[in-house]
């Protein structure tokens, strides 16, 4: 075989797994390989085969055998769809930075996306709270207080859209009930911050404020969050404001000055 063919059927292979991919209609989803291959029109063994291949590379994961997008491509199209400002990172760190040598707790920056909420920054805090996130990783947007907060500054439309999904239920507290969720939406746009009091991780208490534009709009959220036999998210709240308002105010004139 010649190096030109070699370059072809690599090409049909990598064609065909993006057409694998496409058989997903959104990152929940739990598809079948016979479902697959209907959705996609390729035979049942080599979707069978496609899918071993994204398995092995953490594009997939198996689950009982059906098949779900896995962390990496869902990592990778959070950093594409999420829409995220490069300067929001560098802007932010500082204040993320202050947070954490003010509280010593577990910091993160995060934006939404979809019904989730992609991780842009985390600062580890000197007791790491037992909740499963990383950089460039993806979290629960209605159980999370980043996701809380900054849904409650979104669109109509984006908070229907979560309102109307099947909600995940991780804990006995998660709200998993719509009307439940959209109250408490209400309250976290009244006062500007939003809680997950256990609502992810039954260990873990969290608070969050919004990183907002000059229209009000939420462009991204920070949090603070520790142990729950421990932390008191209430004795942050004050500190977190400031940080968000000035990471925010950073945050126009950065936008402004490269518009």
């Amino acid at each position: 075989m010649t190096l030109s063919d070699t370059a072809v059927q690599a090409t049909g292979v990598v064609a065909k797994a993006f057409t694998i991919l496409e058989g997903w209609d959104h990152r929940g989803e739990t598809l079948g390989v016979s479902e697959l291959s209907r959705r996609t029109g390729l035979p049942k063994s080599t979707s069978h085969r496609l899918l071993g291949i994204l398995e092995a590379a953490g594009v997939v994961e198996r689950l009982a055998g059906t098949y779900r997008l896995g962390n990496r491509i869902r990592g990778i199209s959070g950093v594409l769809s999420a829409g995220i400002p490069t300067y929001l990172r560098e802007v932010s760190l500082p204040f993320l930075q202050d947070l954490y040598e003010l509280t010593h707790e577990t910091i993160h920056l995060g934006v939404l996306d979809g019904v989730d909420i992609h991780c842009v920054e985390k600062i580890y805090g000197h007791r790491r709270a037992p909740v499963c996130s990383r950089v460039g990783g993806l979290l629960p947007a209605h159980s999370t207080a980043l996701g809380k907060v900054l849904l409650a500054y979104s669109p109509m439309a984006t908070q229907r859209a979560i309102l109307t999904s099947e909600l995940a239920m991780f804990t006995p507290a998660t709200i998993v009930q719509p009307l439940r969720l959209a109250a408490e939406l209400t309250t976290v746009r009244r006062h500007g911050l939003a809680y997950d009091r256990g609502e992810t991780h039954p260990e873990v208490k969290c608070v969050a404020a919004p990183l907002v534009n000059a229209k009000g709009r939420a462009i991204a959220a920070i949090s603070i969050s520790g142990p729950a036999g421990r932390f008191q998210p209430e004795a942050v709240v004050e500190r977190l404001r400031r940080a968000a308002r000035a990471a925010s105010v950073v945050l126009a004139s950065k936008r402004a000055s490269v518009a």
